[in-house]
């Protein structure tokens, strides 16, 4: 049984695997290219986000709309009394 590179024999249960094949020059650019893609994609990810963000948050900005705290004061509640209702007395037995 003669193996050639890159491919794979099946015995039964068990699977052989053949030796790995070597690459040229030519994949490994290949992988450079598409990390600095894909970092490049990651980064206008993040710059688009951060500049939503930012648009999201331009309405308080421009209304002057106050934070943590109220635009103007309500005056305060009046207490309100509650009379209890009478008590009432037990049944004799």
């Amino acid at each position: 049984m003669q193996q050639h590179p890159g491919t794979q024999f099946a015995r039964g249960h068990l699977r052989l695997a053949s030796a790995p094949v070597r690459h040229g020059p030519g994949r490994r650019l290949g992988r450079h290219v598409r990390a600095w893609l894909t970092l490049l994609a990651a980064f206008l990810a993040t710059l688009a986000a951060w500049f939503m963000a930012a648009l999201a948050l331009l309405p308080l900005l421009v209304r002057r709309a106050p934070v943590g705290r109220r635009l103007r004061q309500r005056p305060p509640r009046e207490a309100r009394i509650i009379p209890f209702q009478p008590r009432r007395r037990a049944l004799p037995r």
